[in-house]
């Protein structure tokens, strides 16, 4: 696991580095934050972590349940 993180991190540094020494025209002139380099970087990379961390907790709150939660109507049989 730690090797994927340490993966990913480097990933996302050497996007933010190219997109520092390598811009290639104006890119996505409506928005004041596109000139901030490496900002859709790190925008898809926190996105990507908020939406994991949103997934994890509806699956731990809504979706999960007991251990004997299938188990607990068997008197009615």
């Amino acid at each position: 696991m730690r090797r994927w993180i340490v993966v990913f991190i480097s990933l996302l540094v050497i996007s933010i580095l190219l997109d520092l020494f390598l811009v290639v025209g104006e890119g996505h002139d409506g928005f004041p934050w596109s000139h901030i380099a490496g900002f859709f970087a790190l925008f898809g990379f926190i996105g990507c972590l908020v939406l994991m961390g949103v997934a994890k907790l509806l699956g731990h709150y809504w979706l999960e349940r007991e251990e004997d939660y299938y188990g607990k109507n068997d008197d009615d049989e």
